[in-house]
């Protein structure tokens, strides 16, 4: 795939247009109001999109440092250790915080204590700044860095099919 390609197809037709329609389809003022799915994917687009930048995948601390501090305006309200270990840990192991919460009250800091002292990530804060981050993200992009973790995608993905060649389900 081309950095176009994948520029147009994956960053912006899929990322982009899933988290906007995630974002302002699902309103964020009542219970069930998609605060840890969105959260969730944005950490996950964070560790995927960090690689390209680095072009390699050094996997979520450096990845997610990488794009927050490439990308992001407000790089200083995303603390990496608590991004990694409260939210994405949590989240992706078991689906619950690790003594955190998520909001979506579009309130700055994008992490903050809430009234109880419980660390608290603001979703709707953090799918403002990273759609705002694309634009800076495709700017930076080197073509020499994508070509060299596309190439490891690549790999992983020919790794996982001939894996799994003789699945016929």
């Amino acid at each position: 795939m081309k950095k176009n390609d994948f520029i147009n197809d994956i960053v912006l037709g899929t990322i982009k247009s899933d988290l906007v329609r995630m974002k302002d389809i699902i309103s964020p003022d009542k219970q069930g109001s998609n605060n840890y799915s969105l959260a969730l994917c944005i950490v996950s687009y964070m560790e995927y999109l960090g690689g390209f930048l680095l072009g390699s995948d050094k996997k979520f601390k450096d990845n997610v440092e990488k794009y927050i501090s490439t990308c992001f305006k407000s790089s200083g309200e995303y603390p990496i250790y608590i991004l990694r270990e409260f939210f994405r840990n949590g989240f992706a192991s078991e689906y619950f915080l690790k003594g955190g919460a998520i909001s979506r009250s579009s309130r700055r800091p994008a992490i903050y204590l809430d009234k109880k002292s419980n660390i608290t990530l603001d979703a709707e804060t953090l799918a403002n700044d990273f759609i705002e981050s694309l634009e800076v993200f495709i700017n930076k992009l080197k073509t020499s860095k994508y070509e060299k973790r596309m190439e490891i995608a690549l790999s992983r993905i020919n790794g996982f099919e001939n894996k799994y060649s003789d699945f016929n389900g």
